[in-house]
Order: structure tokens, then C-alpha cells, then sequence
């Protein structure tokens, strides 16, 4: 519980302070959402699929990396149409991967943290 209050206080300072700025420098778009690493390791890839899809398509973090107990905003084109209902995948820095499949709505929440072996949204 004080680690979800912790993460809920991070996502409101991250938000006022980031958000501001960069709602006026890309069009909002309902399925952005913020990405909690809380897995242990390091995330060298972040893939995000529609549910629907067969394919990873491109890692969103280029060549950035997103450490443990770091968190990303994830923003997705307003000119492609997917749907709300997505898939991940975290490729980490030991070249071993964690896949989330079940089809997360990310246009009703505002974050998620992925731990070692679930995601939880808020």
C-alpha cells in the first residue's frame, strides 16, 4: 500500500511537472500513458502492440534504457487508430524478456507498473 501512495505521488509531481510542457508539444491522445519499471532490471527495449496484433512493431525507447524504479511516458501517434487494448513486452539489459498479454486498456488508466511477473494500472 505505501509503495502504490509512493508511485501515485511520483505520477502527480511527474505529471504536473512534465505534463504541462509536453500537452503543448504533442497532441494529447487518450491511450498515453505512464510506464513504471519496478521489475528489478533494467529495460533496454519496451515494445507495444495492439491486442489484436502479431507483431512488436519498433522499441518505443530507440536507444535510451529505462532503470528499475524509473518511469517513462509513452505517447502514441494520434494518427494511427489502434484501439485501447495493448500488449507489452520489456526486453531487459541480461537479454531476457517479460511478456504482458492480456490486453491492458490504456485508455482508462493513467499508468502502469510492471513488476517481475505482473502489471498492475492505476
Amino acid at each position: 500500500m505505501k509503495l502504490r501512495r509512493v508511485v501515485l505521488g511520483v505520477l502527480v509531481t511527474m505529471t504536473l511537472c512534465l505534463g504541462l510542457g509536453a500537452a503543448q508539444t504533442a497532441q494529447q491522445d487518450r491511450r498515453n500513458f505512464w510506464a513504471l519499471n519496478n521489475t528489478g532490471k533494467e529495460v533496454k527495449s519496451f515494445f507495444v502492440s495492439p491486442h489484436s496484433s502479431t507483431q512488436w512493431g519498433d522499441d518505443i525507447l530507440g536507444r535510451a534504457t529505462l532503470p528499475d524504479g524509473m518511469g517513462t511516458l509513452i505517447y502514441f501517434n494520434s494518427g494511427i487508430q489502434t484501439g485501447c487494448n495493448m500488449d507489452f513486452k520489456l526486453v531487459y539489459s541480461d537479454d531476457t524478456a517479460q511478456v504482458y498479454t492480456q490486453g491492458r486498456d490504456v485508455c482508462q488508466i493513467h499508468a502502469v507498473q510492471y513488476n517481475p511477473d505482473t502489471s498492475e494500472a492505476f
